[in-house]
């Protein structure tokens, strides 16, 4: 549960995670001792928004067989009782596979993700577990896993202003994928070897790196209005160990410290387009960052025109710069066509689509019926579709006044016809949707009574509303039975 202690961004507030609750305390009157708290029965940890009203998002990890779920609570949730019924929350997700999660919540506030992890891959793909991202917004309105591709998350970085997020994933080749702040996928980055990302502090340009046990590949984007990321530089700073932008967002320090390496100790900074600036060696370094700047001495502004990497003026893509693969002797002037290809590379996945923007197509809903199998539609929906059936009957029928009464009668029988034929179908598929619907309903039933087993007075307003809605629901429930009979 790490970091033991959270502050608002007023600092306001201290709030800490004890068992089952997380407690603020007011920093002007620490001795006071506990403020207010906040009861969530199993909590693991918990993440303090962003913004002048903040929000607090807690997880609660996987437990005999109750799935995990990450929680969204306002900041009037918490109370000065000791004991009392758990508010509900604003936003919930549930997800099964996770013992534990890291929380991440955008500069507004307004959206979260929840990187969750398990320490045991059922799949059996992965020997250190699995992992998953899950996307919530703050007022509830959407919530979703975030389609990545197989293999392990390797990183997710929201940007500085909160409008955008990359998240690295898969088997390496890693693919890299930019989203906005509702979750939806701008543009992908192609494969290649990497595992980080880092945003400047103005989220103009961002850094995908492969460090580790990879070679310390380092592309240059800019990240331009319309979501495309234009490639500025290529560079290679082999064997570094952290990585970060400094204050004015237009320069990029890698550095190789102890205890990590004990060897080519050193640090180098980069130009965003990747042009090398300055580079020392050490015998022993410990850390290297650049020195904090207070908001407002350094501009945003735009790539020079012009400035593009002199690694990257000789070609452009995932190919570019890349030495030929090596090629056996005895391979060189083989003219057999069965001979083996060596096209084959750890790098690059040559079966992934180039890097460029995600377009979107129209698809259809999915759904988990069997091959063939119509979607059943809503009352609603089907009435709407028979009414705009019947007026284009109509107007054919109308358009054909001037012919003679054998053809006007044989449009009038069509048209009779095909209403009949809606009026069957519509009535299969609300047979078929009423018995799904009064699952639903009886569950909100089961509902009703465990609320009514509390006090009235520790009810929230949402419980009661629900109470209020407990006869429009018997009420329902005795039509949709009336239409299934």
């Amino acid at each position: 549960m790490w970091p033991l202690y959270q502050f608002d961004e007023t600092e306001t507030f201290m709030y800490r995670a004890v068992s089952n609750e997380v407690h603020a305390l007011k920093c002007s009157a620490y001795g006071d001792g506990i403020s207010t708290r906040l009861r969530v029965k199993g909590l693991d940890s918990f993440a303090i928004s962003h913004g002048k009203f903040p929000k607090i998002a807690i997880y609660v990890p996987e437990s005999k067989g109750a799935p995990g779920s990450v929680q969204v609570y306002e900041m009037s949730d918490f109370t000065s009782e000791k004991t009392g019924a758990a508010p509900q929350p604003c936003a919930r997700r549930s997800f099964f596979r996770s013992s534990r999660a890291k929380l991440m919540w955008n500069a507004s506030g307004n959206a979260l993700l929840a990187w969750a992890f398990s320490d045991v891959d059922k799949t059996n793909q992965n020997y250190f577990g699995e992992q998953s991202l899950h996307y919530l917004s703050a007022d509830g309105n959407l919530e979703q896993l975030v389609e990545l591709k197989d293999g392990p998350i390797h990183d997710v970085k929201w940007s500085p202003n909160g409008q955008h997020f990359v998240a690295v994933h898969g088997f390496m080749p890693a693919k890299a994928t930019l989203f906005d702040y509702k979750c939806k996928p701008i543009y992908d980055f192609g494969s290649g070897p990497r595992n980080t990302v880092q945003w400047s502090p103005f989220s103009r340009f961002l850094i995908l790196g492969g460090f580790g046990n990879l070679p310390g590949d380092i592309e240059f984007y800019d990240k331009k209005a319309d979501g495309k990321c234009k490639v500025m530089g290529k560079v290679r700073a082999a064997c570094t160990v952290n990585c970060s932008w400094a204050p004015d967002g237009r320069h990029l320090i890698t550095s190789t410290t102890s205890p990590r390496l004990r060897v080519d100790n050193g640090f180098k900074v980069f130009h965003y387009n990747g042009d090398l600036v300055h580079e020392e060696k050490v015998d022993v370094l410990l850390e290297v960052e650049f020195g904090p700047s207070p908001p407002g001495v350094f501009e945003d502004r735009p790539a020079s025109p012009g400035k593009i990497g002199k690694n990257q003026k000789g070609g452009s893509g995932q190919n570019a710069g890349r030495p030929a693969a090596y090629v056996p002797p005895h391979l060189k002037n083989a003219k057999n066509k069965g001979q083996p290809s060596s096209n084959f590379s750890l790098a690059y996945d040559k079966k992934e689509d180039s890097p460029g923007k995600i377009k979107f197509q129209v698809s259809q809903r999915s759904s988990n019926l069997p091959p063939g199998a119509e979607l059943a539609t809503s009352k609603a929906a089907s009435k709407n579709a028979k009414r705009r059936q019947r007026k284009k009957a109509a107007q054919a029928a109308g358009e054909g006044g001037g012919t003679n009464a054998g053809s006007n009668q044989e449009v009038k029988e069509e048209v009779a016809q095909v209403s009949k034929a809606l009026e069957e179908k519509a009535a299969l598929q609300v047979a078929a949707d009423a018995p799904k619907r009064i699952r639903n309903l009886e569950k909100k039933l089961r509902q009703i009574e465990q609320i009514k087993a509390k006090p009235a007075d520790a009810l929230t307003p949402e419980q009661l509303k629900k109470l209020e809605s407990e006869p429009q629901i018997r009420k329902e429930i005795e039509s949709l039975r009336k239409e299934c009979q």
